[in-house]
């Protein structure tokens, strides 16, 4: 043991920690149970949360969290070591970085942090606490747990409940010994190709078990038919499919994505919407493009939401106290799946099948949920100037006191789905009482375009008669030269949160949308036309261009990008809500709302 111990000493100095030693058989068989179940419940093992960080599963984490800290278990098909980073972008610059190993049968881990693409370099303060590791002659396992919050503010990042860029790689080598002398430690060897970055949301809350085998538990499936998608960007695909006769009410419980392989990417999001039987939309063989001038005009009638998913989500089970209803008069009838296809680069001749699974019970809750789509209205009129290294959009939800009314109770929000395409870096939704910041009612400072979860709020966020909903969105458009504006394909932008509540009302979208006539002044321009791309009608000097064409001329930069975005913050704005329109009256954007104190400079216990 004094051996052992030597080693350690030479090997890391005061800058790794050694881990305790468990029992071979207790982390073989953890291993291999852990390999065949692919749980970490099958395993034994106390972890709450797993994913797969590469494609080839060759890089295995666990993890569990409390208030204060998040322990991981790393399980990965090396003998050498192993990297695990947090990123800021899902590069190496700028991550905070854990290395470990085990070499003759003792464990070893140091904490670092990536300047740039090279060895990351020890950090002075070490706040990785080493539990336990081994390696099985296949496999490296290492068991480490650090702070949510770390006190080494400067190297070490905070993970929250935002998407995390996680990095990861390994090597076939352990660390080299030969060059104890210089400040990183233990030299690492370049990884190679054994590497990649995957977006987690690691403090996710885990939705309630619910056992799809039981007899009580019965399912369906809302698919395309073999769709043909067209060999185009962006393509929205619908069909109306009649939902399960129901002689009683039923709850939907657990809504979960059928993916036809091969189309992870092309599949990129559904929204299902309500439709009953006197407004029953013709039943059209394998369905037709949605907003096309041909599409049934009878479709339009389907505009409440049932429910949404979009890439990168794993479904969703409803906590055990609500459920979506079914069988009773004021439910849907038919629905019309509304596909988006995400098609860049315009490939020909794929054909999808692709939709959701619904599992529903005769078993009912105590709450009917409902789905409330709020933010911004996506229309053209959604404006975003280039170059922008960030640039904030806000929509209200100013239609709510009405239904709450007519509900005669608060409602309580259960779920958050928050939505943006590829220019969208956050989406945050604030509840308001009297002019006051409560909570978040859903946000991601970090949001990732292709991981769009629901996210179970806990607790739960009660919104009131009186209480205004802003949703925000930031945007990052420093890759582009043109401006860039609301609608349905990837390239353009959406500001919306989808937020699932209880008890339901009848209001299923509250949005604001901008006026164009109102953002022009900006430009020099004071009247222009509402369709796209906005002629100009005054001045007279101008009528010859379009407002899209004065505001792709206009002198952009970073600073440019913060002006227009506080003049438009000042400007009035539409309401829209659906089932009821408003008369499209201009409203004053409301203050900003007073946020509480920022107690995040003082970290307890550092």
């Amino acid at each position: 043991m004094r051996g052992a111990y030597t080693l350690f000493l030479l090997l890391c100095g005061s800058t790794c920690l050694l881990a305790s030693v468990i029992p071979k058989e207790e982390i073989l068989g953890a291993v291999r149970d852990f390999q065949q179940s692919g749980h970490a419940a099958d395993a034994g093992l106390d972890f709450t949360h797993q994913a797969s960080l590469d494609e080839h599963g060759r890089f295995h984490l666990l993890w569990k969290f409390d208030s204060e800290t998040i322990t991981f278990e790393a399980h990965v098909q090396t003998t050498g070591y192993i990297g695990l980073g947090f990123s800021p972008n899902g590069g190496m610059t700028g991550s905070d970085v854990i290395i470990g190993w085990v070499k003759d049968g003792q464990a070893f881990i140091t904490d670092r942090f990536a300047e740039g693409y090279f060895e990351p370099r020890l950090d002075a303060h070490q706040d990785v606490e080493l539990l336990s590791g081994y390696e099985n002659g296949t496999h490296t396992v290492l068991r480490f747990r650090r702070k949510l919050r770390p006190c080494d503010t400067a190297e070490d990042r905070e993970i929250t409940e935002d998407t995390q860029r996680v990095i990861w790689s390994f090597n076939d080598l352990d660390p080299l010994e030969n060059s104890l002398a210089g400040q990183n430690g233990p030299h690492v060897l370049y990884h190679g190709s054994n590497r990649g970055s995957k977006s987690i949301i690691l403090l996710q809350k885990n939705p309630p078990t619910l056992d799809i085998q039981d007899s009580n538990i019965l399912s369906f499936e809302l698919t395309s038919s073999n769709v043909l998608v067209p060999a185009k960007e962006t393509t929205y695909w619908c069909n109306t499919v009649r939902l399960p006769i129901l002689d009683r009410k039923h709850h939907i419980v657990k809504i979960e994505p059928i993916i036809q392989p091969g189309h992870e990417a092309l599949f990129h999001h559904a929204v299902v919407y309500q439709c009953k039987l006197g407004q029953v939309p013709p039943m059209l063989d394998g369905g037709h493009e949605c907003y096309h001038p041909n599409m049934p005009e009878e479709w339009n009638h389907c505009k409440s939401i049932m429910t949404a998913w979009a890439i990168g989500g794993k479904g969703f089970t409803y906590p055990n106290h609500v459920g979506f209803s079914l069988g009773t008069d004021d439910d849907p009838d038919y629905v019309m799946l509304e596909m988006h296809y995400d098609n860049p680069d315009r490939i020909s001749g794929q054909r999808d099948s692709s939709g959701l699974r619904f599992y529903y019970t005769p078993i009912v809750r105590m709450y009917d949920a409902g789905i409330l789509d709020i933010g911004v209205n996506s229309y053209a009129t959604h404006v975003i100037p280039p170059r922008a290294e960030s640039f904030d959009s806000t929509g209200f939800c100013f239609g709510l006191d009405p239904y709450l009314q007519e509900l005669g109770s608060p409602i309580k929000v259960f779920a958050s789905m928050p939505h943006a395409h590829l220019a969208g870096t956050a989406v945050r939704t604030k509840l308001v009482r009297n002019g006051v910041f409560q909570s978040y009612v859903g946000r991601d400072e970090t949001y990732d375009f292709d991981l769009q979860e629901i996210r179970l709020l806990d607790p739960e966020v009660m919104v009131q008669e009186g209480d205004q909903l802003i949703t925000e969105c930031t945007y990052k458009t420093t890759d582009r030269t043109q401006a860039t504006i609301g609608g349905l394909s990837s390239r353009e932008e959406m500001c919306i949160n989808f937020i699932q509540y209880y008890p339901r009302m009848k209001l299923t979208r509250c949005y604001s949308g901008l006026d164009i006539n109102q953002q022009a002044p900006f430009f020099g321009v004071y009247y222009a036309g509402w369709e796209y791309p906005f002629p100009i009608y005054y001045p007279d000097s101008m009528v010859n261009q379009t407002l899209i064409d004065v505001i792709n001329q206009h002198p952009w930069t970073n600073e440019e990008a913060e002006r227009f975005e506080q003049y438009v913050r000042n400007t009035q704005v539409f309401s829209y809500t659906v089932p009821e329109v408003n008369d499209y009256q201009l409203i004053d954007q409301p203050a900003d709302p007073t946020m509480p104190n920022d107690n995040s400079v003082s970290i307890p216990g550092c």
